[in-house]
């Protein structure tokens, strides 16, 4: 190889190494992004990749996301945590937040919603925005918008749960989360909350008999291996909460933030839709992978929901009035634009 060959070569590896140093320098901002959902086979990791590659094509690399899935970053309670101290500046979270925000619970209420439509409705309207906003001015942590992490429904290994009376006595784990712990104690079951992390092997060992949890997250985590019955009583639907850490948020420059915030909402409609596809896959696939799928009549939904009415006093009691006529108002208009 002659001397200029040699000599061109050193300068295009010099020029691409330049441009690669240059590029990692671009990054004014870096943001870890935190949730415990599967890193593969997933609708939010697949989301939130769509979010990372729109925001730093629009910010021409000026800011930079790294996605932490699986509970890499710790539980859901210290990912909000590591949110509200600023450590992580991003997450997007199903179950700790009204911990700190109990006005978010009133999504949590169970039997709330008679389909993902309805859902919608209401949180995108006036009542979920008011939700949404709100966060800010009670914790300090910037809400940014709505995901879906499904309707919620009971999976266990004793027996199949036609009726309430079938959960009497079983042991369910539930999220660390005070609607649902009260919904599945007036059940006459035992909630346990429990960490994300440590469920499957929980169910594994017989700690718990079952758990409550959206399709998507029962078929993508593989708990067919441990679980044998689900019932599709959709008890609760459980959104997604995209949070970023305010103090990071308001040290972006205007036109960052803009971008932030347009690509969450973008974020939002591509994560419904991918949540959509993976439930509806996936209750064939639980099928072929063995477990036994209950599936409720209206009137066997209506016991149900009348079993937890409770939960509703008591939260009527913990949230106000006003706050419940509200999204119960929202509900009503929503149902009857159907």
């Amino acid at each position: 190889m002659s001397k200029i060959n040699i000599i061109n070569k050193l300068c295009a590896v010099t020029f691409a190494g330049l441009l690669l140093s240059s590029s990692a320098i671009a990054a004014d901002f870096n943001i870890k992004i935190s949730h415990s959902s599967p890193a593969t086979n997933d609708r939010l990791e697949k989301s939130l990749a769509i979010f990372k590659k729109n925001v730093e094509e629009r910010t021409d690399g000026h800011i930079s996301i790294s996605t932490y899935p699986a509970s890499q970053l710790g539980g859901e309670r210290e990912q909000l945590e590591g949110v509200q101290f600023g450590s992580i500046e991003m997450a997007v979270l199903a179950g700790p937040i009204p911990n700190i925000y109990p006005d978010a619970m009133v999504f949590d209420l169970p039997y709330l919603f008679k389909n993902r439509e309805v859902a919608y409705k209401v949180m995108d309207g006036e009542f979920g925005e008011k939700i949404l906003n709100g966060m800010l001015e009670k914790t300090g942590i910037r809400a940014l918008a709505w995901g879906e992490n499904g309707f919620r429904n009971f999976v266990n290994n004793v027996r199949p749960i036609k009726t309430p009376a079938d959960l009497s006595g079983l042991k369910i784990r539930t999220m660390e989360n005070q609607a649902h712990i009260a919904m599945v104690d007036s059940f006459g079951a035992t909630a346990t909350p429990m960490a994300f992390s440590e469920l499957y092997s929980s169910l594994q060992q017989g700690v718990i008999d079952g758990m409550e949890n959206p399709i998507s997250l029962i078929e993508s985590m593989r708990f067919y291996e441990v679980q044998k019955y689900l019932t599709l009583d959709g008890h609760v639907y459980n959104p997604f909460t995209f949070i970023v850490n305010n103090n990071f948020f308001e040290r972006l420059p205007v036109k960052y933030q803009t971008i932030i915030q347009e690509e969450a909402k973008n974020w939002s409609t591509v994560e419904r839709e991918l949540n959509t596809e993976q439930e509806n896959s996936g209750i064939e696939e639980l099928k072929k992978q063995g477990m036994q799928v209950v599936y409720l009549s209206d009137e066997v939904k209506g016991e149900f929901r009348e079993t937890t009415k409770p939960v509703y006093d008591t939260y009527r009691k913990k949230l106000g009035d006003k706050l419940i006529n509200e999204l119960m108002d929202a509900v009503s208009k929503a149902e009857a634009s159907q």
